[in-house]
This record gives structure tokens, sequence and C-alpha cells, in this order.
């Protein structure tokens, strides 16, 4: 593999827990940086062709490794070039910051990544789950996105290609990689984006924990909404109700001011994480009746340690 990877690009053995926002997760195999897109296309091209068991990862949230790390290859994916183009549009390279990215849009007086603003990790990350708050979502912005598809090639799709939907993508369940993307944006007034950017930032920073905190973000998809067109019901909301915040297992906690975000307090094992947002599903299923669903990637366990952590329903009499 190192024939086509650069130098110094390639790490054995490396603890998962230094690559993720949650610092958790045990060793890799191996861990590759590609910082430009051709070598990330290799890495993923390598692994392929030598059957070698390979995850992407972006900028590292919204996603928890398990103790034992991943057998394989994880590939960490930094291109962070980002190119403005006629027409009110951007381009960015699937590793560059996704508050990087608003900012540029910001400092052009280009409008429609404001409520993006505050969201952790990379471009690529957020295109794959589908990243979005306060009711909009990174797809709605998307013109066109350039994968590495499954049979090798590199080509632009449309974003109706990819099957957007609340915090999902085709590219969850797929092999595909995320390269770079263009998004279409609006011209708008510059102090208007700016200000709608400080509001955000500071809704944000009321609920969520400060940005050094060990974090993956939401773990839980918000419901879908009552009636149609409706809002969906926050995750958060119903946790809240339930009396989630501050629950605890080893490092493992419910922060104190969002009931929907898991905090690493330093020694926190992806064990005491399962077992924790266990508890917390069942809290939800036994005060509302609903059935929350990660929004958050389990990533190196076993079928059975996710089964063994199901929600029960209470035994009939």
């Amino acid at each position: 593999m190192a024939r086509r990877i650069p130098q110094g690009a390639v790490e054995e053995g490396v603890r998962l827990s230094e690559k993720t926002t949650l610092r958790i997760g045990g060793p890799a195999t191996c861990c590759i940086t590609a910082h430009r897109s051709e070598d990330l296309a290799a890495a993923v091209q390598t692994c392929r062709e030598e059957g070698i068991p390979w995850f992407l990862l972006g900028g590292g949230s919204n996603v928890l490794f398990s103790d034992r790390g991943f057998e394989g290859v994880v590939i960490v994916a930094k291109p962070d070039g980002v190119a403005i183009a006629p027409g009110n549009r951007l381009e960015a390279a699937s590793g560059l910051e996704l508050m990087d990215l608003v900012r540029l849009a910001e400092a052009r007086g280009l409008s429609g990544f404001e409520s993006l603003a505050g969201i952790p990790g990379s471009v690529g990350g957020a295109i794959v789950g589908n990243a979005g708050a306060y009711g909009r979502n990174i797809a709605e912005l998307l013109e066109s996105v350039e994968l590495i598809t499954e049979e090798g090639e590199v080509a632009w799709v449309p974003p109706d290609s990819l099957e957007f939907d609340y915090r999902e993508s085709r590219l969850k369940r797929s092999s595909e990689v995320v390269l770079s993307a263009r998004f279409r944006l609006a011209e708008g007034d510059r102090d208007s984006i700016s200000s709608i950017i400080r509001e955000t930032l500071a809704t944000r920073a009321e609920k969520h924990p400060p940005h050094d905190a060990a974090t993956a973000g939401s773990f839980f998809k918000n419901l879908p909404p009552e009636t149609p067109g409706g809002r969906r019901i926050a995750a958060g909301l119903i946790l809240d109700r339930a009396g989630a915040k501050g629950m605890r297992v080893g490092d493992a906690y419910v922060f104190e001011k969002h009931a929907n975000i898991v905090v690493n307090r330093g020694h926190a094992r992806a064990a005491d994480v399962l077992e924790l947002t266990r508890a917390m599903k069942q809290l939800a299923f036994d005060h509302a009746g609903v059935i929350l669903e990660e929004e958050v990637r389990r990533i190196g366990f076993t079928p059975e340690e996710l089964s063994r952590r199901a929600v029960q329903a209470p035994a009939t009499v």
C-alpha cells in the first residue's frame, strides 16, 4: 500500500481516540491521512483491490469506535481546497472543515450556510450524514458531488441521485467516497448573514458543550413530525422530559444542558457509552413510548454487542 501513499501518511496501531471528537476508540491496524484528493482516491482504491477492510473518517465527529478499535485501515480525509465559481457557487474538498466553508460564504456575502454554523466536522462528513440544524440541511445547497464510485471511477453526480433524507444519504450505505462538492448559494447582505451566524452560534453555545469538550454531537436523531409538513420532535426534548440529564456510566455522562449529547469526562470507554445510551433509549421508551434511533455511527462492534442494548418492552401479565 505504501507505494501509492505519500511517505509519512501511514500510521500503524494509532488509537482512534486520537482521531475522534469523542476521544474514544482502540487502535486501528493502520491509519492513512490523505491531504490531497488523489491520495484519498489512491488509498480507497488500494484497499478495495487488496480486499482490506476500510473506514473513511472526516472531522472525527458523529462516530463511536469500539474499545477494540478497527481491524483494517482508517482513511482520514484531509483535502481542504476551496474555490469560488461564477453564479454564487462554491466548490469545496471533502476534508475542509464545515465551519471554514460557512465563514468563506459569509465573507463573500453568500447566503445559505448560516444555519449550519457551529456544526462540527468536515464537508464530506456533513454530506454523507446530511448535516443540518434549525430545519435546514446541507443537501438543499448542493449542486453536484464528486465521488469515487463503487467501480473505482471519479464522477460528478447530482444530489437527487444520493437519496438524501433526514440525517441520511445513500453514501452511508455504499462504499462511495466524497471527494468534493459544488454548492449553489444566494447573493445576500453580508451584515445580515453575519448577524444570523452570530445568533446561530450564540444559540448553540447556550445548549451545547464548549468546543474543547469530548463529544460526538447529538447522539440520537430527532423523530418524524406528528403531522405531514410539521416540525420534527427533538430527541433531546423527549430525553429531557424523561429525566436523562446527568445520567452517567463510568466517565460518560449526559450533558446537563442538552439531554441528547453524551460527553466523555476524560476516561470513558465505548462500552460505557453503549450502556449509557441504551439506558437513555429505554428511558425515552418508558416515558414517551418512542424508540430513538442513533445518529452517531457505531463502528467495530459485533451485532451481538449492539443487540444486547436494544430497548426492552415491559413484560405483560
